[in-house]
């Protein structure tokens, strides 16, 4: 029975490896919410937990400041839209 539980033991490790792997593949390459999906899954099988919350926070900080940037450009663009509006009139 002890031999099931290492092999069990096993398969999760290899799971929580490869789900990291998968999130910081997709974090290299500024895909955060498909990372931060992978660390979640990675997240739920209790391993290094300290270690995968640091990456989702990380993924939430990069994220946060995403969407300020969306907003600000955003905010820049009506700014223009509005100004090109009233002088060709």
């Amino acid at each position: 029975m002890e031999h099931n539980n290492t092999t069990t033991l096993n398969a999760i490790e290899r799971d929580f490896v490869d789900f990291m792997r998968r999130g910081d593949d997709f974090f290299r390459i500024e895909l955060l919410r498909p990372a931060k999906i992978w660390y979640n899954k990675a997240l739920e099988l209790n391993i290094e937990t300290e270690k995968v919350k640091h990456k989702i926070a990380e993924c939430d900080r990069l994220l946060a400041f995403e969407r300020k940037v969306v907003v600000i450009f955003g905010a820049i663009v009506t700014v223009f839209l509005l100004v090109y509006l009233i002088w060709s009139h």
